[in-house]
Order: structure tokens, then C-alpha cells, then sequence
């Protein structure tokens, strides 16, 4: 599996985490509030290692422009 597979893998897992939390944070917010707060929280993370996962990449593709350039 290359490079580029593997980070659509990623993100793709992580689009499915992200809904899945969003259900349960909508699902148990009248009946469980300790696990829909877990929920919104589990989006949160979802979202910080997207974003993380985001400037990663950016900053690789930048390093091997810069490397390609010298």
C-alpha cells in the first residue's frame, strides 16, 4: 500500500470515528449525559487529528518541494 493509500485510509477511518461519536453524542444526550459528553469529545479529538494529520502532510509536501529544489 503506497503513501497517498494509506493517508485515504486514514482519513476515511477517521471520517467513520467522527460520525460514529456524533451519533452517540446525539443519540444519549436526553438519556446519558456522561456518554454523550464522551461522544462530542471523541468528535473533538477526531477533528484535532485531522487538522494535526493536515499540517503533517503539508509540511512534508513542503520538505520534499524544498529538497526537490536544491
Amino acid at each position: 500500500m503506497n503513501t497517498l493509500a494509506q493517508v485515504l485510509e486514514i482519513a476515511s477511518r477517521l471520517d467513520h470515528l467522527g460520525t460514529c461519536a456524533e451519533w452517540i453524542a446525539r443519540e444519549t444526550v436526553h438519556t446519558d449525559n456522561s456518554i454523550s459528553q464522551t461522544g462530542t469529545l471523541m468528535s473533538v479529538l477526531t477533528e484535532d487529528i485531522r487538522e494535526k494529520l493536515t499540517a503533517l502532510i503539508s509540511e512534508l509536501e513542503q520538505a520534499a518541494v524544498m529538497d526537490g529544489s536544491h
